[in-house]
């Protein structure tokens, strides 16, 4: 009974899908009618290929697997094309990360090694493999998907072999074309065309193969257009930036990995300039926070790439600090008076700023959106002020010097030594008069800039007997910021020296995209060396000065970078040329900010020294 119902059910289906033929109008044989009758058969013999089980009855045989249940070679069947699908039942478990599925792994190669594995399960597999949506998956699900994808590369032949010659559906014939689909860059081949619009091969494989929007494919897509623009000369991807950015903000698995290759390229291009769009979309909250905050760890993300790209795109962060300071808060008061133009002047040389917001220009957010923006780019890096409600403040740091300029008339500018100040630079609050920021008032050790009238030409010789040139000035041994930093610096890579550099793989839901590999630089230009060494530093640094500890997660110039801001912090280095000793740091202050930080970095506390150590 049950036989002949199948074979009733069967017959009546191929009747519906004979009478669904339109053969058209005309005498039977007439050549045009066969070539249309032809055209709908294949039509529905392509649909016939890429069917799949109902969704409802897949989702019960992937519970029930889950669940240890027996299930049949049908419901196995279904299974394939449900393996990524959360379960409910299960706090939204996905299949291919539980344990249970290394066994269904194997039974789908052991069909397969016994010519038993359906070709359309084979295609649910693959629609499971592309359906995975790698954001916010765990690492078990990363690394089944990695089985899932072993899977269809150990198995494809034997369906391919299978398929043969003949009239085959479209997606398998798609498959043969596109092998590297189920390689370890798949998207490579369409990143260039992608991104310049050109859709028609990627629009083929998002129909034939049945992608969905929320497919890891398209983040792969995101990363090989990367790839693409930085092995491009400077021009191409320069011009490809706005782009990709747009693309990452899309498509934000493979972010991380994205910025560290499209920042490290735009560091070897000519010049490298300050790219507007590049710094506003990184140093963002919800991307890479503020550079300035990499070494206080609260935003590590910066420690991806090489001091000298942290270096260049912070000293983008301080010009535009310098700017804002003045086009904004200045100018509310009329108190410019052309000391941007004057500070302009010294740009390359300021290595690090800090806003200091009054009452009235925190207030004044809720009103005026470009103070609202300036506000929300500083957040974690700002100071404010309790006493002075309407004057704003700027800190700045130029060599061993920490200089305060103040938004209203008619306070002076203040220099103070970084080793001698008598407040604390990192404070998150100040009163913003003669006990903080304005004691230079008082103490005649200060320097101070009046701005009275032609104040500039006095204002230059102040900061000239500090031992402080104009940029222009000494344009032969200043090319960047930071250049009171160069003796913790490595050297760095001479002209023919420009290697690739690996980025690693820690992005949000962890994906286990491949490598984005910074191509060197197709424009003969050297490598920007505000961290290199001289002649006579390099006799008199030594090697394992410029080398972090075995372990470490930080850099040294990072090291010294972050000591550097704490009055009387010091770097002992007890290391010696036979591996012996360690890197010590004393911090005489306990500065709370110094102490997390070396804490979140490795180092260990000694009771015994009263110092920090970081143990190799």
């Amino acid at each position: 009974m049950l036989i002949h119902s199948a074979i009733e059910s069967l017959r009546q289906r191929l009747k519906q899908s004979a009478s669904s033929i339109d053969f058209g109008e005309g005498w039977f044989g007439q050549p045009q009618l066969v070539e249309r009758a032809a055209q709908a058969s294949e039509k529905l013999f392509q649909g016939y290929a890429k069917a799949k089980p109902s969704a409802e009855d897949a989702y019960a045989a992937v519970l029930a697997f889950a669940r240890g249940q027996q299930v049949s070679e049908l419901q196995r069947h279904m299974i394939a094309s449900a393996i990524t699908v959360p379960l409910r039942e299960l706090a939204h478990s996905r299949l291919l990360g539980l344990p249970r599925f290394a066994q269904l792994i194997a039974s789908y190669q052991s069909q397969a090694n016994k010519g038993n594995l359906w070709q359309l399960t084979w295609y649910g597999l693959m629609g499971s493999y592309f359906a995975f949506d790698p954001v916010g998956a765990k690492a078990e699900d990363l690394a089944g998907w990695d089985q899932l994808r072993d899977l269809l590369n150990q198995t494809w032949p034997l369906i391919d072999r299978q398929a043969g010659d003949a009239l085959c559906p479209d997606w398998l014939s798609l498959m043969r074309e596109e092998r590297q689909l189920l390689g370890p860059r798949p998207a490579d081949k369409y990143g260039r065309d992608w991104l310049d619009g050109k859709t028609e091969a990627t629009e083929k494989l998002r129909v034939d193969l049945d992608i969905p929007p929320a497919s890891w494919f398209w983040h792969e897509l995101v990363a090989g257009a990367v790839r693409a623009s930085t092995a491009a000369s400077d021009e191409v991807f320069i011009s490809a930036i706005p782009k990709l950015l747009d693309l990452i903000a899309e498509r934000p698995v493979c972010r991380d990995d994205a910025l560290e290759a499209i920042l490290g390229r735009y560091h070897l291009s000519r010049g490298a300039p300050v790219h507007e769009g590049l710094r506003d979309y990184v140093v963002q909250k919800e991307v890479w926070r503020n550079p300035k905050l990499r070494d206080a760890g609260y935003a590590t993300a910066w420690n991806r790439v090489p001091d000298e790209v942290w270096l260049m795109v912070l000293g983008w962060v301080n010009e535009r600090n310098l700017r804002d300071f003045f086009d904004i808060l200045a100018a509310r008061n009329k108190a410019d008076e052309g000391r941007l133009e004057f500070w302009s002047k010294y740009m390359k040389q300021i290595t690090w700023t800090r806003l200091i917001f009054s009452r009235d220009t925190m207030a004044l957010a809720r009103q005026k959106p470009e103070v609202r923006a300036l506000i929300a780019r500083e957040e974690g890096a700002y100071a404010t002020l309790t006493v002075n409600k309407d004057v704003d403040a700027f800190m700045m740091r130029i060599g061993r010097f920490i200089i305060v300029e103040f938004s209203k008339k008619p306070n002076a500018c203040y220099i103070y030594d970084v080793d001698d100040m008598k407040f604390d630079r990192n404070s998150r609050q100040y009163t913003g008069g003669t006990d903080d920021l304005k004691y230079g008032y008082y103490d005649s050790d200060a320097a101070s800039i009046r701005h009275l009238p032609h104040w500039q030409i006095n204002g230059a010789k102040t900061l000239a007997r500090l031992g402080i040139l104009p940029d222009a000035s000494i344009k032969d041994t200043l090319k960047g910021p930071a250049q009171d930093m160069r003796r913790a610096a490595p050297t760095p890579l001479r002209r023919d020296e420009v290697a690739t550099t690996r980025v690693t793989t820690t992005v949000a839901g962890s994906w286990p995209s491949p490598g984005l590999t910074q191509a060197p630089a197709i424009s003969a230009t050297a490598v920007p060396s505000a961290l290199a060494l001289t002649s006579d530093d390099r006799e008199s640094v030594s090697a394992t000065w410029s080398m972090a500890p075995r372990g470490a997660k930080f850099r040294m110039a990072g090291l010294q970078y972050m000591v550097g801001q704490f009055k009387e912090a010091r770097i002992i280095d007890g290391r010696k040329a036979d591996g012996s000793g360690r890197v010590w740091v004393a911090n005489p202050q306990r500065g709370r900010d110094l102490d997390h930080w070396l804490e979140s970095n490795g180092f260990d506390w000694s009771e015994r020294s009263s110092m920090w150590f970081f143990p190799e």
